[in-house]
């Protein structure tokens, strides 16, 4: 539990304007609570955590010094949590927000044995449900704190947090020192669904709540319910998903699902395991002449989708694009069915591009391949390839860094895709993808037409003592025919 208190200054930009902080609440400037009265009060008489939250840059000086002062005569032994809105947010015309550089630089002077607690200002509108955070304001904040040491929860309106879901995963994903803090304006109507897929797509640990009944009590009946299916972002990090033992990505298995006459097959490997599967994409012309993605043994993809959607079991679903047209009508599918709330599975869209020192006849250039997930549907995790063709030395230093100069700037997971027995041989350079970002993984594939399990293991090994959270392998693929599952 915290207590959290709106701290003002004494006649604010009055004539009568002190240097006291007060507990009020603008456009109350008057009190008859001070700061250090609240303060004494609290702790003689609670062992809850404080939030002080700042309306005003000149409160933040004379409080802090308050609060040093204090912990040097008591122990106070409990979270400190300074909270200030320092950067415009959604439809906020006009900048009410605290001078951010100033708030931060005197928590850093005065008491930095705290939880930062930096916001945007905000104003829901009924009348545009769909404004929310940007990338921008995101990245804005990140830059501003991303260097400090303290711990640091993001007080965020709980109504505007789904849509913008997947730039708040990319800021948890900076910093193992980040959280959420989800707050809900008296009339802002917030529904249990929003709450869940929070929860859904991130540690528990990750996520506070500030949050009115009835719906916080709904949301904590429903969370706990082992049998809901989970709502989860399809651009997600898949070791939320899974919970591998250990957080081991090389513990995720990997399949490849062939359809035949028998649906039985299918269902009995969707009912029984779990993992990533793999689908083989290209297209062919519909009935009305547009193209169809389908799966390598013919089926249409969205059939393939659907399945997997009834499936009770946790499934990802790795599409492997194998030929440049079938890439944008996969996108156009994948936007269509996640409209309509049918693709709750991690999502993986890969493909050899050509860029630069990979710059190769036949293969969609990468920035293309980028731009077309970025404009049709953003919510997936990036796997990009390097042709076949320019492998021959290996993973050079050119060709690594060339694929990061690519990739530099996306929000997105990224796992680049390397063959294990070419890693064997130059694995070094690749530890390069995983130092870039804490977004970036690796998927070391291996086939047996490529050589035996020992050739492709000392590239694993090699690059598992990296980050081996951030590794995976698809060694054995299995492919299910009939019930039966072979290791190819």
């Amino acid at each position: 539990m915290v207590l959290e208190a709106d701290i003002n200054i004494e006649g604010n930009m009055t004539p009568n304007e002190t240097t006291k902080p007060i507990m009020a609440h603008p456009p109350a400037i008057y009190s008859d609570n001070s700061f250090q009265e609240w303060l004494d009060a609290v702790l003689n008489s609670s062992r809850k955590g404080i939030k002080l939250d700042f309306k005003s840059i000149k409160a933040v000086g004379p409080a802090l010094e308050i609060l040093l002062k204090k912990s040097q005569e008591v122990d106070i032994n409990r979270p400190v949590w300074l909270n200030a809105d320092i950067l415009e947010g959604p439809n906020v015309l006009v900048n009410v927000s605290l001078n951010a550089s100033t708030f931060l630089s005197l928590i850093q002077e005065k008491y930095p044995n705290c939880t930062l607690s930096p916001g945007w200002t905000t104003l829901y509108s009924p009348l545009f449900p769909k404004q929310t955070y940007t990338r921008a304001m995101i990245q804005k904040m990140h830059d501003l704190i991303g260097e400090l040491p303290q711990k640091v929860t993001f007080p965020v309106r709980a109504i505007m947090v789904r849509l913008a879901w997947p730039h708040f995963s990319w800021l948890l994903n900076q910093s193992e020192r980040y959280s959420l803090t989800l707050w809900q304006g008296k009339t802002d109507p917030v529904t249990v669904e929003d709450l869940l897929f929070i929860r859904d797509n991130s540690r528990a640990e990750q996520i506070y709540y500030d949050i009115y009944d009835p719906v916080l009590s709904q949301f904590k009946e429903m969370a706990l319910k082992s049998t809901r299916k989970r709502a989860y972002y399809p651009g997600g990090d898949l070791l939320e998903y899974f919970h591998p033992s250990n957080g081991d990505g090389l513990s995720i298995e990997w399949y490849a699902m062939e359809h035949n006459e028998s649906k039985t097959s299918t269902s009995s490997m969707l009912t029984d395991r779990s993992g990533m599967i793999v689908l083989d994409v290209a297209v062919q012309d519909g009935i009305s002449g547009n193209l169809i993605p389908v799966a390598s043994t013919g089926t249409p993809l969205e059939q393939c989708l659907e399945t997997i959607y009834r499936s009770q079991n946790p499934w990802g679903i790795f599409l492997n694009v194998t030929e440049p047209d079938a890439l944008h009508p996969t996108l156009e599918l994948l936007s269509t069915v996640y409209a309509k709330n049918l693709l709750w599975s991690p999502v993986w869209v890969s493909l050899a591009v050509s860029y630069r020192s990979f710059d190769t006849p036949g293969y969609m250039h990468g920035e293309d391949f980028l731009r077309a997930i970025n404009t049709i549907f953003p919510h997936v995790t990036i796997a990009p390839r390097w042709p076949r063709e320019v492998l021959t030395d290996g993973y050079t230093d050119l060709l690594i860094e060339d694929m990061l100069t690519l990739c530099k700037g996306l929000w997105q997971h990224v796992s680049f895709q390397l063959e294990a027995v070419l890693l064997s041989k130059s694995w070094l350079p690749t530890a390069k993808l995983l130092e870039a970002s804490p977004s970036y993984t690796v998927t070391v594939q291996h086939s047996s037409s490529e050589g035996s399990d020992w050739d492709g293991f000392p590239g694993l090994q090699s690059i598992s003592t990296q980050a081996q959270k951030r590794v995976y392998y698809t060694k054995a693929i299995q492919k299910c025919f009939h019930g039966r599952c072979l290791t190819t």
